[in-house]
């Protein structure tokens, strides 16, 4: 073979590389937009997590709140019992798109600076009664004779939050429609009284993947 010959066959094979490679880039050039387009189109079609389009939440109650933000919480001191009070949350639904067996599946966590500790005179009444002569009311419920008081010292020193900050509560839909659940705060012992205690809030707005979580709920409340 004539170094010419030699020559053109290496400029043949080498054109012929060069186009194999470039239908090759062009392959996968185009296999990876389309995996673009596909990922963009999905992520277009899927809606906002809330049905409203914003996930928000907030905090109310049955007592007066200032206009800087301090709601004044007045309890009854007199009472048998130490005092609580409950605190109302509203938060919006998921987008129906994301519900877990029909239903919205959000829920809140809360945490508070402000614990109490319990005394040696925890105690709780049990009432007594005579099952065989004692009294009945007219639905043939019996009537105690007498009470006797239990008391839980064993429990004195230990320290508590005034809102439980271990477990979370769920939303659901109310009497009027509203999506809203409850928090109970106390009890909360007679040394807080001119205190101000905050409740701070964690609500988790469960979509999967999307899922969308906020924090920054807090919530100020003078004890009075």
């Amino acid at each position: 073979m004539s170094l010419e010959n030699t020559g053109n066959l290496i400029i043949n094979n080498m054109y012929k590389n060069s186009r194999g490679n470039l239908r090759a880039f062009r392959a996968a050039a185009t296999i990876g937009l389309l995996s673009l387009s596909i990922s963009c189109t999905t992520d277009a079609l899927l809606p906002s997590v809330c049905e409203t389009g914003e996930c928000d939440a907030y905090i109310t109650s049955q007592y007066y709140k200032d206009d800087n933000g301090y709601t004044h919480v007045d309890l009854d001191w007199d009472s048998e019992y130490l005092p609580y009070f409950t605190i109302d949350i509203h938060a919006t639904r998921t987008n129906p798109y994301f519900y877990y067996n029909d239903q919205p599946v959000v829920s809140a966590e809360f945490d508070t600076d402000t614990y109490y500790t319990i005394g040696d005179t925890l105690a709780f009444t049990i009432p007594l009664y005579n099952p065989y002569q004692g009294l009945e009311t007219y639905y043939g419920y019996p009537i105690a004779v007498q009470d006797t008081t239990v008391y839980l010292s064993q429990f004195a020193g230990m320290v508590f939050p005034v809102v439980q900050n271990d477990t979370r509560v769920y939303f659901s839909d109310d009497s009027n429609g509203e999506f809203t659940t409850k928090r109970t705060v106390g009890p909360i012992p007679p040394s807080l009284e001119g205190d101000t205690i905050s409740v701070y809030m964690k609500v988790f707005w469960d979509a999967g993947l999307e899922s969308i979580e906020k924090d920054d709920f807090i919530e100020k409340y003078i004890i009075e």
